[in-house]
Protein backbone atom coordinates (compact mmCIF):
# COMPACT_ATOMS: atom_id res chain seq x y z
CA UNK A 1 0.00 0.00 0.00
CA UNK A 2 1.21 3.52 -0.86
CA UNK A 3 -0.09 6.38 1.29
CA UNK A 4 0.35 9.92 -0.09
CA UNK A 5 -0.94 12.22 2.64
CA UNK A 6 -4.65 11.51 2.72
CA UNK A 7 -4.46 9.74 -0.65
CA UNK A 8 -3.70 6.09 -1.15
CA UNK A 9 -3.19 3.21 -3.56
CA UNK A 10 -3.95 -0.26 -2.18
CA UNK A 11 -2.79 -3.20 -4.30
CA UNK A 12 -2.91 -6.87 -3.25
CA UNK A 13 0.01 -8.95 -4.50
CA UNK A 14 -1.29 -12.46 -3.71
CA UNK A 15 -4.30 -14.56 -2.73
CA UNK A 16 -2.87 -17.32 -0.51
CA UNK A 17 -3.52 -20.71 -2.08
CA UNK A 18 -4.81 -19.39 -5.41
CA UNK A 19 -2.78 -19.39 -8.64
CA UNK A 20 -2.63 -16.09 -10.53
CA UNK A 21 -3.55 -15.58 -14.18
CA UNK A 22 -1.71 -17.85 -16.59
CA UNK A 23 -1.75 -15.11 -19.24
CA UNK A 24 -0.98 -11.66 -17.84
CA UNK A 25 1.24 -9.88 -15.32
CA UNK A 26 0.17 -6.46 -14.00
CA UNK A 27 2.01 -3.76 -12.08
CA UNK A 28 0.56 -0.51 -10.73
CA UNK A 29 1.97 2.80 -9.48
CA UNK A 30 0.80 6.40 -9.02
CA UNK A 31 0.82 8.23 -12.35
CA UNK A 32 3.56 10.72 -13.11
CA UNK A 33 5.87 9.55 -10.34
CA UNK A 34 9.11 7.66 -9.95
CA UNK A 35 7.71 5.50 -7.19
CA UNK A 36 8.34 1.78 -7.54
CA UNK A 37 5.84 -0.44 -9.32
CA UNK A 38 3.62 -2.65 -7.16
CA UNK A 39 2.90 -6.10 -8.54
CA UNK A 40 -0.83 -6.77 -8.47
CA UNK A 41 -2.44 -10.18 -8.08
CA UNK A 42 -4.06 -10.99 -11.41
CA UNK A 43 -7.23 -13.03 -11.03
CA UNK A 44 -8.49 -15.29 -13.81
CA UNK A 45 -11.89 -16.71 -14.64
CA UNK A 46 -12.28 -19.13 -17.53
CA UNK A 47 -14.92 -20.91 -19.60
CA UNK A 48 -14.40 -24.57 -18.92
CA UNK A 49 -13.94 -26.84 -21.95
CA UNK A 50 -17.08 -28.82 -21.10
CA UNK A 51 -19.88 -29.55 -23.52
CA UNK A 52 -22.89 -27.38 -22.81
CA UNK A 53 -25.11 -30.42 -22.37
CA UNK A 54 -23.14 -31.47 -19.31
CA UNK A 55 -22.87 -28.18 -17.40
CA UNK A 56 -24.27 -25.35 -19.56
CA UNK A 57 -20.91 -23.80 -20.55
CA UNK A 58 -21.02 -22.31 -24.04
CA UNK A 59 -18.97 -24.58 -26.27
CA UNK A 60 -18.01 -21.70 -28.59
CA UNK A 61 -16.20 -20.05 -25.67
CA UNK A 62 -14.40 -23.16 -24.41
CA UNK A 63 -10.98 -22.25 -23.09
CA UNK A 64 -11.61 -18.49 -23.19
CA UNK A 65 -10.47 -16.57 -20.13
CA UNK A 66 -10.73 -13.15 -18.55
CA UNK A 67 -7.97 -11.89 -16.27
CA UNK A 68 -8.60 -8.97 -13.94
CA UNK A 69 -7.01 -6.88 -11.21
CA UNK A 70 -8.83 -5.13 -8.38
CA UNK A 71 -7.19 -2.31 -6.48
CA UNK A 72 -8.30 0.76 -4.56
CA UNK A 73 -7.04 4.20 -5.45
CA UNK A 74 -7.69 7.83 -4.75
CA UNK A 75 -4.92 8.96 -7.12
CA UNK A 76 -4.29 8.75 -10.84
CA UNK A 77 -2.47 5.53 -11.72
CA UNK A 78 -0.31 3.92 -14.36
CA UNK A 79 -0.99 0.25 -15.01
CA UNK A 80 1.54 -1.94 -16.82
CA UNK A 81 0.31 -5.11 -18.56
CA UNK A 82 2.63 -7.79 -19.91
CA UNK A 83 2.37 -11.45 -20.87
CA UNK A 84 3.35 -14.19 -18.45
CA UNK A 85 5.45 -15.86 -21.16
CA UNK A 86 7.27 -12.64 -21.95
CA UNK A 87 6.02 -12.40 -25.54
CA UNK A 88 5.70 -8.71 -26.45
CA UNK A 89 2.32 -7.08 -26.92
CA UNK A 90 1.60 -5.65 -30.36
CA UNK A 91 -1.33 -3.34 -29.58
CA UNK A 92 -3.58 -2.39 -26.67
CA UNK A 93 -6.87 -0.48 -26.60
CA UNK A 94 -8.90 0.56 -23.57
CA UNK A 95 -12.69 0.19 -23.46
CA UNK A 96 -14.61 2.32 -22.74
CA UNK A 97 -12.17 4.43 -24.72
CA UNK A 98 -12.97 7.67 -22.89
CA UNK A 99 -12.05 6.24 -19.47
CA UNK A 100 -8.27 6.22 -20.09
CA UNK A 101 -6.14 9.32 -20.61
CA UNK A 102 -3.40 7.27 -22.29
CA UNK A 103 -2.69 3.76 -23.54
CA UNK A 104 0.67 3.06 -25.18
CA UNK A 105 2.96 0.14 -25.96
CA UNK A 106 6.48 0.46 -24.54
CA UNK A 107 9.06 -2.33 -24.73
CA UNK A 108 6.35 -4.86 -25.56
CA UNK A 109 4.17 -3.90 -22.58
CA UNK A 110 0.98 -1.87 -22.37
CA UNK A 111 0.97 1.21 -20.14
CA UNK A 112 -2.52 2.48 -19.30
CA UNK A 113 -3.08 5.77 -17.47
CA UNK A 114 -6.31 6.24 -15.51
CA UNK A 115 -7.00 9.63 -13.95
CA UNK A 116 -9.71 8.45 -11.57
CA UNK A 117 -11.45 5.24 -10.43
CA UNK A 118 -13.09 3.36 -13.29
CA UNK A 119 -13.69 -0.17 -14.58
CA UNK A 120 -12.22 -0.89 -18.01
CA UNK A 121 -11.18 -3.68 -20.35
CA UNK A 122 -7.96 -3.62 -22.35
CA UNK A 123 -8.06 -5.35 -25.72
CA UNK A 124 -4.67 -6.94 -26.31
CA UNK A 125 -3.45 -7.45 -29.88
CA UNK A 126 -6.91 -6.80 -31.32
CA UNK A 127 -8.37 -10.07 -30.07
CA UNK A 128 -11.82 -8.46 -29.86
CA UNK A 129 -11.50 -5.27 -31.89
CA UNK A 130 -9.92 -6.74 -35.01
CA UNK A 131 -12.01 -9.88 -35.54
CA UNK A 132 -15.61 -11.02 -35.44
CA UNK A 133 -15.93 -13.28 -32.39
CA UNK A 134 -19.66 -13.88 -32.68
CA UNK A 135 -21.56 -16.14 -35.08
CA UNK A 136 -19.18 -18.33 -37.05
CA UNK A 137 -16.03 -17.66 -35.03
CA UNK A 138 -13.66 -20.65 -35.33
CA UNK A 139 -10.45 -19.13 -34.03
CA UNK A 140 -8.42 -19.98 -30.94
CA UNK A 141 -9.58 -19.19 -27.39
CA UNK A 142 -9.45 -15.50 -26.54
CA UNK A 143 -7.77 -14.26 -23.37
CA UNK A 144 -8.93 -10.82 -22.27
CA UNK A 145 -8.06 -8.58 -19.33
CA UNK A 146 -9.67 -5.85 -17.24
CA UNK A 147 -8.37 -3.18 -14.90
CA UNK A 148 -10.67 -2.48 -11.99
CA UNK A 149 -9.49 0.74 -10.37
CA UNK A 150 -11.93 1.11 -7.48
CA UNK A 151 -12.40 4.10 -5.19
CA UNK A 152 -11.28 3.50 -1.59
CA UNK A 153 -13.72 1.20 0.16
CA UNK A 154 -15.21 2.87 3.22
CA UNK A 155 -15.93 1.40 6.64
CA UNK A 156 -13.83 -1.73 6.29
CA UNK A 157 -13.95 -3.92 9.38
CA UNK A 158 -10.87 -4.76 11.42
CA UNK A 159 -10.26 -8.37 12.28
CA UNK A 160 -9.87 -7.52 15.97
CA UNK A 161 -12.90 -5.29 16.49
CA UNK A 162 -15.98 -6.24 18.47
CA UNK A 163 -18.72 -8.05 16.55
CA UNK A 164 -16.36 -9.38 13.86
CA UNK A 165 -16.08 -13.13 13.29
CA UNK A 166 -13.00 -14.10 11.28
CA UNK A 167 -13.43 -17.10 9.00
CA UNK A 168 -10.26 -19.09 8.39
CA UNK A 169 -9.68 -20.66 4.95
CA UNK A 170 -11.10 -24.17 5.02
CA UNK A 171 -13.53 -23.34 7.83
CA UNK A 172 -17.27 -23.48 7.26
CA UNK A 173 -18.55 -20.10 8.45
CA UNK A 174 -21.17 -20.05 11.20
CA UNK A 175 -24.74 -19.13 10.36
CA UNK A 176 -25.62 -17.78 13.80
CA UNK A 177 -23.93 -16.24 16.80
CA UNK A 178 -23.48 -12.79 18.30
CA UNK A 179 -21.35 -11.46 15.43
CA UNK A 180 -22.50 -8.71 13.06
CA UNK A 181 -19.65 -8.98 10.54
CA UNK A 182 -18.36 -12.11 8.85
CA UNK A 183 -14.76 -11.48 7.73
CA UNK A 184 -13.31 -13.98 5.25
CA UNK A 185 -9.59 -13.96 5.98
CA UNK A 186 -7.01 -14.02 3.15
CA UNK A 187 -7.05 -17.25 1.19
CA UNK A 188 -9.43 -19.75 -0.38
CA UNK A 189 -12.86 -20.45 1.15
CA UNK A 190 -15.60 -22.91 0.21
CA UNK A 191 -19.09 -22.35 1.60
CA UNK A 192 -21.16 -24.35 -0.90
CA UNK A 193 -24.53 -23.32 -2.32
CA UNK A 194 -27.05 -21.30 -0.34
CA UNK A 195 -25.08 -19.92 2.60
CA UNK A 196 -27.83 -18.11 4.57
CA UNK A 197 -27.58 -14.36 5.09
CA UNK A 198 -28.90 -12.58 8.17
CA UNK A 199 -30.58 -9.20 8.57
CA UNK A 200 -28.45 -6.35 9.93
CA UNK A 201 -25.21 -8.22 9.16
CA UNK A 202 -22.33 -7.61 6.80
CA UNK A 203 -20.09 -9.99 4.87
CA UNK A 204 -16.60 -8.82 4.00
CA UNK A 205 -14.45 -10.33 1.22
CA UNK A 206 -11.06 -8.57 1.22
CA UNK A 207 -9.00 -8.26 -1.94
CA UNK A 208 -6.89 -11.31 -1.08
CA UNK A 209 -9.76 -13.75 -0.52
CA UNK A 210 -11.89 -15.90 -2.81
CA UNK A 211 -15.13 -17.53 -1.66
CA UNK A 212 -16.49 -20.48 -3.65
CA UNK A 213 -20.24 -20.78 -3.18
CA UNK A 214 -23.33 -18.59 -2.98
CA UNK A 215 -25.11 -16.26 -0.56
CA UNK A 216 -28.85 -16.66 -0.17
CA UNK A 217 -31.94 -15.83 1.84
CA UNK A 218 -35.13 -17.40 0.50
CA UNK A 219 -37.50 -16.29 3.29
CA UNK A 220 -39.40 -13.22 2.21
CA UNK A 221 -38.47 -10.21 4.33
CA UNK A 222 -36.02 -12.05 6.58
CA UNK A 223 -32.92 -10.67 4.85
CA UNK A 224 -32.62 -6.88 4.95
CA UNK A 225 -30.07 -4.22 5.96
CA UNK A 226 -27.30 -6.48 4.61
CA UNK A 227 -23.94 -5.43 3.20
CA UNK A 228 -21.80 -7.72 1.01
CA UNK A 229 -18.57 -5.91 0.16
CA UNK A 230 -14.84 -5.96 -0.45
CA UNK A 231 -12.38 -6.38 -3.29
CA UNK A 232 -12.50 -10.19 -3.18
CA UNK A 233 -14.24 -12.66 -5.48
CA UNK A 234 -17.35 -14.78 -5.01
CA UNK A 235 -17.01 -17.68 -7.44
CA UNK A 236 -19.37 -20.34 -8.77
CA UNK A 237 -16.58 -22.25 -10.51
CA UNK A 238 -16.93 -25.24 -8.16
CA UNK A 239 -20.71 -25.48 -8.58
CA UNK A 240 -22.52 -27.24 -11.37
CA UNK A 241 -25.31 -25.53 -13.21
CA UNK A 242 -28.41 -26.37 -11.11
CA UNK A 243 -30.14 -28.15 -13.99
CA UNK A 244 -27.24 -30.61 -14.21
CA UNK A 245 -26.96 -31.54 -10.54
CA UNK A 246 -27.72 -35.15 -9.66
CA UNK A 247 -29.98 -36.08 -7.97
CA UNK A 248 -32.33 -33.54 -9.49
CA UNK A 249 -32.85 -30.37 -7.48
CA UNK A 250 -36.21 -28.89 -6.56
CA UNK A 251 -37.02 -25.38 -7.81
CA UNK A 252 -36.28 -24.01 -4.34
CA UNK A 253 -32.91 -25.75 -4.25
CA UNK A 254 -32.00 -24.46 -7.72
CA UNK A 255 -32.40 -20.88 -6.49
CA UNK A 256 -29.63 -21.46 -3.96
CA UNK A 257 -27.17 -21.79 -6.85
CA UNK A 258 -27.56 -18.09 -7.70
CA UNK A 259 -24.44 -16.28 -6.38
CA UNK A 260 -26.48 -13.68 -4.50
CA UNK A 261 -30.23 -13.88 -4.10
CA UNK A 262 -32.18 -12.26 -1.27
CA UNK A 263 -35.97 -12.24 -1.51
CA UNK A 264 -38.00 -9.48 0.06
CA UNK A 265 -34.91 -7.42 0.83
CA UNK A 266 -34.59 -3.69 1.45
CA UNK A 267 -31.68 -1.49 2.57
CA UNK A 268 -29.15 -4.00 1.21
CA UNK A 269 -25.87 -3.16 -0.51
CA UNK A 270 -23.45 -5.12 -2.68
CA UNK A 271 -20.25 -3.19 -3.21
CA UNK A 272 -16.86 -3.81 -4.78
CA UNK A 273 -16.85 -7.59 -5.07
CA UNK A 274 -16.38 -9.65 -8.21
CA UNK A 275 -18.83 -12.44 -9.04
CA UNK A 276 -17.11 -14.96 -11.30
CA UNK A 277 -18.37 -18.00 -13.22
CA UNK A 278 -21.96 -17.80 -11.98
CA UNK A 279 -23.71 -21.15 -12.19
CA UNK A 280 -26.94 -19.28 -12.99
CA UNK A 281 -28.44 -15.77 -12.49
CA UNK A 282 -25.80 -13.70 -10.68
CA UNK A 283 -27.42 -11.06 -8.50
CA UNK A 284 -31.05 -10.70 -7.47
CA UNK A 285 -32.20 -8.34 -4.71
CA UNK A 286 -35.93 -8.93 -4.88
CA UNK A 287 -38.44 -6.37 -3.67
CA UNK A 288 -40.97 -4.01 -5.29
CA UNK A 289 -40.38 -0.28 -5.06
CA UNK A 290 -40.34 0.92 -1.45
CA UNK A 291 -39.69 4.61 -1.00
CA UNK A 292 -36.67 5.48 1.17
CA UNK A 293 -35.62 1.85 1.56
CA UNK A 294 -33.49 1.21 -1.55
CA UNK A 295 -31.07 -1.56 -2.32
CA UNK A 296 -27.87 -0.66 -4.15
CA UNK A 297 -25.24 -2.47 -6.23
CA UNK A 298 -22.07 -0.43 -6.71
CA UNK A 299 -18.62 -1.09 -8.19
CA UNK A 300 -19.54 -4.75 -8.64
CA UNK A 301 -18.06 -6.88 -11.44
CA UNK A 302 -19.69 -9.94 -12.96
CA UNK A 303 -18.33 -12.61 -15.32
CA UNK A 304 -20.44 -15.53 -16.54
CA UNK A 305 -19.74 -18.32 -19.04
CA UNK A 306 -22.90 -20.45 -18.95
CA UNK A 307 -26.51 -20.56 -20.08
CA UNK A 308 -28.72 -18.64 -17.63
CA UNK A 309 -25.61 -16.69 -16.61
CA UNK A 310 -27.51 -13.43 -16.30
CA UNK A 311 -26.11 -10.33 -14.63
CA UNK A 312 -28.35 -8.19 -12.40
CA UNK A 313 -32.12 -8.05 -12.07
CA UNK A 314 -32.91 -4.97 -9.93
CA UNK A 315 -36.64 -5.70 -9.72
CA UNK A 316 -38.36 -2.56 -8.40
CA UNK A 317 -36.11 -1.37 -5.63
CA UNK A 318 -32.42 -1.55 -6.58
CA UNK A 319 -30.06 1.14 -7.86
CA UNK A 320 -27.12 -0.01 -10.03
CA UNK A 321 -24.03 2.20 -10.31
CA UNK A 322 -20.46 1.88 -11.61
CA UNK A 323 -20.53 -1.84 -12.42
CA UNK A 324 -18.81 -4.02 -15.04
CA UNK A 325 -20.87 -6.90 -16.43
CA UNK A 326 -19.65 -9.50 -18.94
CA UNK A 327 -22.31 -12.17 -19.34
CA UNK A 328 -23.21 -15.02 -21.65
CA UNK A 329 -26.88 -14.47 -21.00
CA UNK A 330 -28.71 -11.22 -20.32
CA UNK A 331 -26.76 -8.46 -18.59
CA UNK A 332 -29.39 -6.13 -17.09
CA UNK A 333 -33.14 -6.10 -16.69
CA UNK A 334 -34.33 -2.52 -16.97
CA UNK A 335 -36.37 -1.77 -13.86
CA UNK A 336 -35.62 -0.63 -10.34
CA UNK A 337 -34.26 2.76 -9.29
CA UNK A 338 -31.85 3.48 -12.15
CA UNK A 339 -28.69 2.26 -13.85
CA UNK A 340 -25.65 4.51 -14.09
CA UNK A 341 -22.09 4.36 -15.37
CA UNK A 342 -22.08 0.64 -16.05
CA UNK A 343 -19.96 -1.22 -18.63
CA UNK A 344 -21.61 -4.10 -20.53
CA UNK A 345 -20.15 -6.95 -22.61
CA UNK A 346 -21.86 -9.96 -24.23
CA UNK A 347 -20.24 -12.78 -26.20
CA UNK A 348 -22.72 -15.58 -26.88
CA UNK A 349 -26.36 -15.29 -25.95
CA UNK A 350 -27.29 -12.22 -23.92
CA UNK A 351 -28.85 -8.80 -24.31
CA UNK A 352 -27.35 -5.68 -22.77
CA UNK A 353 -30.68 -4.20 -21.68
CA UNK A 354 -33.72 -6.46 -21.37
CA UNK A 355 -36.83 -4.32 -21.85
CA UNK A 356 -39.52 -6.89 -21.02
CA UNK A 357 -39.51 -5.69 -17.40
CA UNK A 358 -39.96 -1.99 -18.26
CA UNK A 359 -42.44 -0.28 -15.95
CA UNK A 360 -44.89 2.51 -16.57
CA UNK A 361 -44.16 5.27 -14.04
CA UNK A 362 -46.35 8.17 -13.03
CA UNK A 363 -44.66 9.36 -9.83
CA UNK A 364 -40.96 9.10 -10.71
CA UNK A 365 -38.50 8.40 -13.54
CA UNK A 366 -36.33 5.40 -14.32
CA UNK A 367 -33.11 6.65 -15.91
CA UNK A 368 -30.45 4.49 -17.54
CA UNK A 369 -27.50 6.80 -18.17
CA UNK A 370 -23.81 7.12 -18.94
CA UNK A 371 -23.43 3.42 -19.77
CA UNK A 372 -21.06 1.80 -22.25
CA UNK A 373 -21.68 -1.34 -24.31
CA UNK A 374 -18.14 -2.30 -25.29
CA UNK A 375 -18.91 -5.61 -27.03
CA UNK A 376 -22.24 -6.97 -28.28
CA UNK A 377 -21.56 -10.36 -29.85
CA UNK A 378 -23.75 -13.43 -30.36
CA UNK A 379 -23.23 -17.05 -31.41
CA UNK A 380 -26.65 -17.30 -33.06
CA UNK A 381 -28.49 -15.41 -35.77
CA UNK A 382 -32.28 -15.58 -36.17
CA UNK A 383 -33.46 -15.96 -32.60
CA UNK A 384 -34.84 -13.62 -29.94
CA UNK A 385 -31.80 -13.13 -27.72
CA UNK A 386 -28.79 -10.88 -27.92
CA UNK A 387 -28.86 -7.23 -29.05
CA UNK A 388 -28.51 -4.09 -26.93
CA UNK A 389 -32.12 -2.95 -26.47
CA UNK A 390 -34.32 -6.06 -26.55
CA UNK A 391 -38.02 -6.56 -25.81
CA UNK A 392 -38.15 -10.01 -27.57
CA UNK A 393 -41.93 -10.42 -27.25
CA UNK A 394 -41.94 -11.02 -23.50
CA UNK A 395 -43.70 -9.51 -20.51
CA UNK A 396 -46.92 -7.56 -20.60
CA UNK A 397 -48.84 -4.51 -19.55
CA UNK A 398 -48.42 -0.84 -20.36
CA UNK A 399 -44.79 0.23 -20.20
CA UNK A 400 -42.41 3.03 -21.06
CA UNK A 401 -43.74 6.22 -19.51
CA UNK A 402 -41.11 7.74 -17.24
CA UNK A 403 -38.25 5.69 -18.75
CA UNK A 404 -35.19 7.47 -20.15
CA UNK A 405 -32.07 6.04 -21.79
CA UNK A 406 -29.44 8.74 -22.12
CA UNK A 407 -25.74 8.94 -22.90
CA UNK A 408 -25.48 5.30 -24.00
CA UNK A 409 -22.24 4.64 -25.86
CA UNK A 410 -22.23 1.45 -27.96
CA UNK A 411 -18.63 1.28 -29.12
CA UNK A 412 -18.30 -2.29 -30.41
CA UNK A 413 -16.69 -2.03 -33.87
CA UNK A 414 -18.03 -5.48 -34.86
CA UNK A 415 -21.46 -6.10 -33.28
CA UNK A 416 -22.99 -9.36 -34.41
CA UNK A 417 -26.65 -8.28 -34.45
CA UNK A 418 -28.73 -5.10 -34.54
CA UNK A 419 -28.84 -2.78 -31.52
CA UNK A 420 -32.64 -2.28 -31.45
CA UNK A 421 -34.83 -5.39 -31.28
CA UNK A 422 -37.94 -3.93 -29.69
CA UNK A 423 -40.47 -6.57 -30.69
CA UNK A 424 -43.83 -7.01 -28.98
CA UNK A 425 -44.29 -10.13 -31.10
CA UNK A 426 -41.59 -12.01 -32.98
CA UNK A 427 -41.52 -11.44 -36.74
CA UNK A 428 -40.12 -13.90 -39.23
CA UNK A 429 -37.43 -15.19 -39.51
CA UNK A 430 -36.78 -14.89 -35.77
CA UNK A 431 -37.72 -17.74 -33.48
CA UNK A 432 -39.39 -17.05 -30.18
CA UNK A 433 -39.75 -18.52 -26.72
CA UNK A 434 -43.33 -19.21 -25.58
CA UNK A 435 -46.15 -16.71 -26.04
CA UNK A 436 -46.18 -13.16 -27.35
CA UNK A 437 -46.12 -10.18 -25.03
CA UNK A 438 -49.51 -9.75 -23.40
CA UNK A 439 -51.77 -6.72 -23.80
CA UNK A 440 -50.35 -3.26 -23.16
CA UNK A 441 -48.58 -0.65 -25.26
CA UNK A 442 -44.96 0.48 -25.07
CA UNK A 443 -45.10 4.27 -25.18
CA UNK A 444 -43.22 7.37 -24.14
CA UNK A 445 -39.63 6.14 -23.85
CA UNK A 446 -36.94 8.77 -24.49
CA UNK A 447 -33.68 7.62 -26.12
CA UNK A 448 -31.27 10.54 -25.73
CA UNK A 449 -27.65 10.70 -26.90
CA UNK A 450 -27.38 7.12 -28.14
CA UNK A 451 -24.13 6.59 -30.04
CA UNK A 452 -23.70 3.40 -32.11
CA UNK A 453 -20.20 2.87 -33.48
CA UNK A 454 -21.12 0.32 -36.16
CA UNK A 455 -24.13 -1.58 -37.53
CA UNK A 456 -24.56 -5.36 -37.41
CA UNK A 457 -21.77 -7.24 -39.22
CA UNK A 458 -24.51 -9.60 -40.45
CA UNK A 459 -26.61 -6.76 -41.85
CA UNK A 460 -29.46 -7.28 -39.38
CA UNK A 461 -32.11 -4.50 -39.55
CA UNK A 462 -33.02 -2.30 -36.59
CA UNK A 463 -36.49 -3.50 -35.51
CA UNK A 464 -39.51 -1.89 -33.88
CA UNK A 465 -42.31 -4.41 -34.23
CA UNK A 466 -45.65 -3.93 -32.53
CA UNK A 467 -48.77 -6.05 -32.16
CA UNK A 468 -52.48 -5.26 -32.35
CA UNK A 469 -52.86 -5.46 -28.56
CA UNK A 470 -49.33 -4.24 -27.78
CA UNK A 471 -48.48 -1.26 -29.94
CA UNK A 472 -45.28 0.78 -29.96
CA UNK A 473 -46.13 4.48 -29.73
CA UNK A 474 -44.52 7.87 -29.23
CA UNK A 475 -40.89 6.90 -28.80
CA UNK A 476 -38.54 9.87 -28.98
CA UNK A 477 -34.98 9.69 -30.33
CA UNK A 478 -32.77 12.67 -29.56
CA UNK A 479 -29.21 12.57 -30.90
CA UNK A 480 -29.23 8.99 -32.14
CA UNK A 481 -26.15 8.37 -34.28
CA UNK A 482 -24.64 5.43 -36.15
CA UNK A 483 -20.99 5.62 -37.24
CA UNK A 484 -21.13 9.30 -36.34
CA UNK A 485 -24.08 10.04 -38.65
CA UNK A 486 -27.34 11.38 -37.15
CA UNK A 487 -30.56 9.42 -37.54
CA UNK A 488 -33.36 11.83 -38.31
CA UNK A 489 -36.34 9.79 -39.49
CA UNK A 490 -38.18 6.53 -38.97
CA UNK A 491 -36.73 4.87 -42.08
CA UNK A 492 -33.81 3.84 -39.85
CA UNK A 493 -36.12 1.17 -38.39
CA UNK A 494 -37.95 -1.72 -39.94
CA UNK A 495 -41.48 -1.40 -38.56
CA UNK A 496 -45.00 -2.73 -39.02
CA UNK A 497 -48.47 -1.16 -38.86
CA UNK A 498 -48.49 -1.22 -35.07
CA UNK A 499 -45.70 1.33 -34.67
CA UNK A 500 -46.42 5.07 -34.83
CA UNK A 501 -45.51 8.45 -33.40
CA UNK A 502 -41.72 8.13 -33.64
CA UNK A 503 -39.92 11.47 -33.37
CA UNK A 504 -36.28 12.35 -34.05
CA UNK A 505 -34.28 15.40 -33.06
CA UNK A 506 -30.67 16.55 -33.33
CA UNK A 507 -29.42 18.82 -30.56
CA UNK A 508 -26.09 19.49 -28.87
CA UNK A 509 -25.48 16.46 -26.65
CA UNK A 510 -24.12 16.68 -23.12
CA UNK A 511 -20.90 14.75 -22.55
CA UNK A 512 -21.20 12.19 -19.72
Amino acid sequence: MIVLGEESLIVESAVPGLAPSSHYVVRVRPAGSDRPWQEAFVWETACKPIERKTDAYFDTLAGWSHSYVNFETSVAVEVEISRVDGQPLRTAAVHPQRKASACVIANGKAIVTLEKPCLVAVDIDGQMDEQDTGKGYKGPPIHTISIFANPPLLNKPRADEAGVYCVQPGQQPPTDGDWKTLYFLPGVHEIGPGYPLRAHCQYYLPGNAIVYGTFSNQTWGAGHHIRIFGMGTLSGAKLKHPEYVSPELSQAQQKQYRPIEIVGTTDTQVEGITIADSATHSLMLIHPYKKDHPNAVRWTKIFTWRANGDGINPFGNTLIEDCFIRTQDDSLYVSGLGIRRTVLWNDANGSSFVLSSLPELTDRQLIVEDCDVIYSRAKWHHWSGGRVFNMRGEGGGAAGRGVIFRNINIEDPRPTLQQFFVCMTMPEPYSRHGEDRSEGDLAGVLFQNISIAAPSVLGEPQLLWGAANARIRNLRFENLTVSGQPILDASFFKTNAYVDGLTFEKTTPRLP
